[in-house]
């Protein structure tokens, strides 16, 4: 098993399977990103993640259009999706360019050959006009992760980026008012280095199996089978989200989330489009399709609502079991999507 080092970086009983759905998920899925580089990391690709920080703070985000491939493709729950390096750079400027003093802080990175996972917390002050706000200049602070596809010659190829924005909108006197509270819980960022996970050179026997340990748990969600979602996690797994103050523990709170899921979710779907094994992590880049038949986390009901949502799973496993699950996605994403 790999073990973390430390680097510099910059300023959740089993039924018959339902019925197929009337709507034709494939007409709302995008397509999986396929791997950009070869497979070695090259040193060029390994600076990648703290440029690419460093490149959020650059002025009008200058930094950034040079580590790009021409043919750069940009995606953001929530936002319209972007291609080409020109295209890439202005919707990270619609997503980030409204804050002053903008700040980009690593605390963990997952590095494979073609694809880097950069868990980080975004610091700024709100200067300008963002999602129909105001400027408040409230300071803000975030925590989320992007998905970067990389090539051998030092350039990205593909962007994910993953926050809440509801987590946002109630730091600067909007959102949703059941998160109103997480206004003052604010996480600073990290102050130490980040830590770096570097999967096997093809991907070792334990990393693809701590992948088929993640999938099983998603495929369970999916077929209705309780047993197997809440045995896949450990006795006392723990799910961090960004709208919870605290961590969702236990056979129990797994058993739970289950519940609220196919309560809120007719004829759920899930769609991995990315996995990766990195030491004794399985990440995995996935959607949730169905139609809103109840509340889904602070989200009303809406009836006959069709919705796709992406989420990231950063997954810990232990003894072929999750133990931890840090969990990133934008559930305002759901109130975006547009019943077909």
């Amino acid at each position: 098993m790999l073990v973390a080092r430390s680097v510099a970086g910059c300023s959740s009983d089993t039924v018959g399977r339902p019925p197929p759905a009337p709507v034709a998920w494939s007409s709302l899925e995008v397509q999986p990103v396929l791997d950009a580089g070869a497979d070695i990391l090259t040193a060029k690709e390994r600076a990648l993640p703290g440029a690419y920080c460093a490149a959020i703070s650059s002025s009008g985000f200058a930094g950034l259009g040079p580590l790009l491939d021409e043919d750069a493709d940009f995606a953001s729950p929530g936002q319209d999706n972007a291609h080409g390096r020109e295209q890439v750079v202005h919707a990270h400027d619609v997503l980030l360019g409204a804050f002053d003093d903008r700040k980009l802080t690593p605390s963990r990175v997952w590095r494979t050959p073609s694809e880097q996972t950069i868990e980080w917390t975004f610091t700024g002050t709100h200067g300008r006009d963002w999602k129909g706000i105001p400027p408040t200049h409230n300071p803000v602070a975030l925590k989320g992760v992007t998905l970067i596809w990389t090539k051998d010659d030092g350039s990205i190829s593909d962007v994910h980026v993953y926050f809440d924005v509801a987590i946002a909108q109630v730091q600067l006197g909007a959102g949703p008012k059941a998160l109103l509270p997480l206004a003052s819980s604010v996480t600073p960022p990290p102050t130490g280095p980040a830590q770096v996970f570097d999967q096997t050179q093809t991907g070792s026997a334990d990393e693809n199996a701590n992948v088929a340990v993640a999938k099983s748990a998603l495929d369970a969600l999916e077929t209705h089978n309780a047993p197997a979602y809440v045995g896949a996690m450990a006795d006392d797994v723990e799910v961090y989200t960004a709208e919870h103050t605290a961590p969702s523990r236990g056979k129990s709170d797994a058993r739970a989330y289950y519940g609220a899921m196919h309560k809120g979710i007719g004829q759920l779907d899930t769609t991995v489009t990315g996995a990766w094994g990195v030491a004794q992590f399985a990440i995995l880049e996935y959607a949730i399709a169905g139609e809103q038949i109840g509340p889904i986390q602070w989200i009303p009901p809406q009836r006959d609502k069709v919705f796709r949502y992406e989420l990231v799973d950063i997954c810990e496993i232990r003894d072929h079991r999750i133990y931890r699950i840090w969990r990133y996605d934008n559930p305002s994403q759901i109130l975006a999507t547009t019943t077909p």
